[in-house]
């Protein structure tokens, strides 16, 4: 549709005031070059509005204030506790040392939160980031001063690239003791100073040194861990400065106090989206992670709004799942290692394009591949005003909580019917038409012979039932179930994009458990990725964590082998030893920490195990691995990727 027939269109279209008043604020925002203008009928609405509505009808409910809990004579370290309480966290993880010993000594007086010694840092972080996912709470990882803080840097990273909230607390030696070369120090005076380290990877990081101002910078940490977007943050505490009493302490007495929210979309700026899509001839919404909130909240009636105007959808990787992947709208994932119907129908032309929660980075995109440009009329909401246009030109900016305007578009959808009935149907027999092309062209496995990934996702699809946490690792396991799993909500499955870390999985998994012990957790990683951290397997034992762990298991390092086959043009062979693991027994090492073990290695043995592995793992409390020997040369769904990062320089 061009621009002035929009417009028309717009224009011919009252807004509604019901849901103009009740779900968003006033304001006029259209397109921002001007070609689409409804503020006119926004003014016009509004003042309808405040003349039928009278002022003993409109009144909102009372906000419930703010309350707290006061606490006398308690050490820096046991209000420290008082507020993760408060929080409702009932874990930290980390790993003890001499520094951060006072806090140690406080969580061992105490029953209500348990503190999970991890067997490194890394994969101690990794498990408060699991933990905030799967929960929707704070992730606190607490480690000691020097290597204990270096260690866990990749992994409070890796959550904060991914807006995940984690406190990391982390020890100190005596303020006294600055710049003497303490053993561990982490100052400038008289080591490294990992404060400053944090600041980097955070969205803050501060050294207490004094008592007193404890409370007030902790405070200030957990409004920024739960700032729109989240982060991580870091805040490390001088053994002295955490022995020190305090001798008052408030706590807010409700979880969530210092949760910030953004403001809701306004009311034309919602609409606008609105007649976009209605109109649309060749509509696309786009669901990221940013959407997952709003999607768990309202996703039965966003499932609604996209049937009634047969809007396809497609996700990011880490929104993969949010929209049923087994709804005849979706797409799949549209991006790296994604659904072929997806590009497809970018491909063939989009005139609007809604994106919800992505900031549209390197997995959503495809390597930026240039078919996104292909889109006529760009609508981008997201929460943070910096992501927006950061890779596409965007005609309707919205910066604001996702959830209001998923909200908003539910609300004018009710009544109002497609802008046109023609197009409906010929988008309806398109996608039909796409889906049965993508099912007719799908590689039938065959049922003896080496064991494919393919064969792994298929038969653990089945098993992803409503109440299943899927932790994907990175490598080519991150390829593989993203272009062949089939993930429908509640179920949910999570990424470590951002940082794209390794060996993440392991921890996470352990976490995720911890915080939501009644649903089913699996972790799907490489046997690199396992190398890695696959240690964290004794605390899983240690802790009666039932968490299960499918590892793909072609002794290499998959994806970096794949990548360089196809960049060298085969001149490199795909059996060279230069990216092999060394062939170690994956099995006896997961029994030897304490786990249960299986070998998989032919297709259908996966299908057989895995009914008695998730049903033992929760009646045992205990971990269970399934190291599946995979065929080595099945090549990944991974060509884009390989070919961005083979890319020459272009010269100026």
């Amino acid at each position: 549709m061009s621009q002035p027939a929009l417009a028309k269109a717009l224009q011919s279209q009252p807004l509604r005031a019901e849901p103009t008043t009740a779900l968003f604020s006033q304001g006029r925002h259209p397109l921002r070059d001007g070609r689409v203008e409804a503020t006119a009928a926004t003014r016009d609405t509004s003042a309808h509005a405040e003349q039928q509505t009278r002022p003993e009808e409109s009144q909102p409910e009372l906000t419930r204030l703010r309350s707290f809990h006061s606490f006398e004579d308690m050490t820096v370290a046991e209000a420290l506790l008082a507020h993760l309480e408060a929080e409702q966290v009932d874990a930290v993880f980390g790993i003890p040392g001499g520094n951060i010993a006072p806090l140690v000594q406080a969580l061992r007086r105490q029953s209500r939160i348990r503190f999970i010694i991890g067997s490194h840092e890394g994969g101690s972080a990794f498990m408060a980031d699991g933990y905030a996912r799967a929960t929707g709470k704070l992730g606190v990882c607490a480690v000691t001063a020097g290597p204990g803080a270096t260690n866990a840097m990749t992994g409070v990273a890796s959550a904060h690239l991914d807006q995940v909230p984690v406190l990391t607390i982390s020890g100190q030696v005596s303020t006294e003791r600055f710049g003497l070369g303490a053993i561990q120090e982490s100052t400038d005076e008289g080591g490294i100073n990992t404060g400053e380290m944090f600041r980097h990877c955070t969205a803050s990081s501060t050294t207490v040194v004094d008592a007193k101002s404890f409370p007030r910078l902790l405070e200030r940490a957990l409004k920024t861990a739960h700032a729109v977007p989240h982060g991580a943050v870091h805040v490390s505490i001088p053994t002295n400065i955490a022995r020190q009493k305090l001798a008052k302490v408030s706590v807010p007495t409700a979880p969530g106090a210092w949760k910030s929210t953004l403001p809701a979309a306004p009311a034309s700026e919602v609409y606008t989206a609105f007649e976009l899509l209605r109109h649309a001839k060749r509509p696309l919404v786009y669901l990221g992670s940013g959407a997952r909130e709003a999607l768990e909240s309202r996703g039965a009636e966003f499932a609604a709004l996209v049937r009634r105007y047969c809007l396809p959808v497609a996700t990011s990787l880490r929104g993969k799942g949010l929209f049923s992947e087994e709804d005849p709208l979706s797409l799949g994932v549209l991006g790296i290692a994604g659904s072929k119907r997806a590009e497809q129908y970018l491909r063939e032309g989009v005139d609007v394009l809604l994106v919800l929660g992505s900031r549209l980075g390197e997995w959503a995109t495809k390597s930026f591949s240039p078919l996104f440009e292909t889109a006529h009329t760009v609508i981008q909401v997201d929460a943070t005003p910096s992501v927006i246009g950061q890779f596409l030109q965007v005609e309707l900016p919205i910066v604001a909580d996702v959830g209001s305007v998923v909200a908003g578009l539910v609300e004018f959808g009710h009544g109002a019917a497609p802008g046109n009935e023609a197009h409906v149907r010929e988008r309806r027999q398109h996608l039909n038409a796409l889906n049965l092309a993508h099912r007719s062209a799908a590689d039938v496995l065959p049922e003896d012979g080496p064991l494919k990934p393919q064969h792994v996702m298929e038969e653990l699809n089945p098993h992803l039932h409503a109440h299943t946490d899927l932790y994907v690792d990175m490598g080519n396991c991150t390829g593989w179930a993203t272009h062949c799993l089939r993930i429908t909500p509640p179920a949910r499955v999570f990424y470590p994009c951002g940082l794209s870390s390794m060996g993440w999985s392991m921890g996470a998994v352990i976490g995720g458990k911890v915080g939501r012990p009644e649903n089913t957790a699996i972790a799907l990683t490489g046997d690199g990725s396992f190398l890695m951290n696959g240690t964290e397997l004794v605390t899983a034992v240690r802790y009666g964590v039932g968490a299960v762990y499918i590892v793909l298991n072609d002794n290499y390092l998959g994806m970096v082998n794949h990548g360089e086959h196809a960049q060298s043009g085969g001149e490199y062979a795909l059996d060279d030893p230069y990216f092999s693991l060394g062939d170690p027994d994956l099995v006896k090492f997961s029994e030897s920490l304490g786990a249960r073990a299986y070998e998989v290695t032919r297709p259908g043995q996966l299908a057989e195990l895995l009914p008695e592995v998730l049903q033992r793992a929760d009646e045992e409390r205990r971990p269970q691995v399934l190291v599946c020997r995979i065929d080595y040369r099945e090549v990944p769904p991974y060509g884009d990727r390989f070919a961005a990062v083979a890319s020459t320089p272009k010269e100026d």
